[in-house]
């Protein structure tokens, strides 16, 4: 039986998190390190020509953490109403494509086309977390730092027929010509 064919798996760098990546959401945070680190355990897999099996296993952890993660954060952004959210969803729906793609000539024999995947992925990792995931932390930390309001017409009601003040002062009428 022939071998695998490696001649056209990349060598890329392997994705060392750093704070640069960070945005400062501890739990975000943590998602996106270990997206870094299993990205690198499958490229490892790729390049050591490892057993089917093994492959498989660091595959699935891959691809389930990705979509794990892309979840958590689109109902995140929905539950707050993060008005990027088709914007962001839509980069989301890109890393699925192209993943579900890849796994379909994976499963046609081509190895390659993980390291293909792979090397796609640093990229926009590397370039999402920067601005989109950036973006959407800020967005996420001053939503928890909201003050809560009650609405208008419950503001003021510990008076019998109160009526909610105005948002500004009325301003004085010109006199009429």
């Amino acid at each position: 039986m022939a071998s695998p064919k490696r001649d056209k798996i990349v060598l890329m760098r392997p994705l060392q998190w750093n704070d640069s990546y960070s945005i400062f959401l501890p739990e975000i945070d943590a998602e996106h390190r270990n997206l870094f680190r299993l990205a690198n355990d499958l490229h490892a897999a790729l390049l050591s020509n490892a057993p089917e099996a093994r492959l498989q296993e660091a595959l699935q952890a891959f691809v389930a953490d990705i979509e794990d993660h892309f979840s958590h954060e689109e109902r995140l952004m929905r539950s707050t109403g993060y008005g990027s959210y088709l914007w962001h969803k839509r980069q989301h729906d890109g890393v699925r494509q192209r993943t579900k793609q890849a796994l379909e000539q994976f499963a046609a024999g081509d190895r390659e086309a993980l390291s293909a995947l792979l090397e796609h992925f640093a990229g926009w990792l590397r370039d999402h977390t920067g601005l989109t995931d950036r973006m959407l932390g800020a967005y996420l930390r001053n939503y928890e730092r909201r003050p809560i309001v009650a609405a208008p017409a419950q503001r003021f009601t510990a008076r019998k027929n109160a009526r909610p003040a105005p948002s500004c002062p009325a301003m004085p009428r010109a006199p009429a010509s």
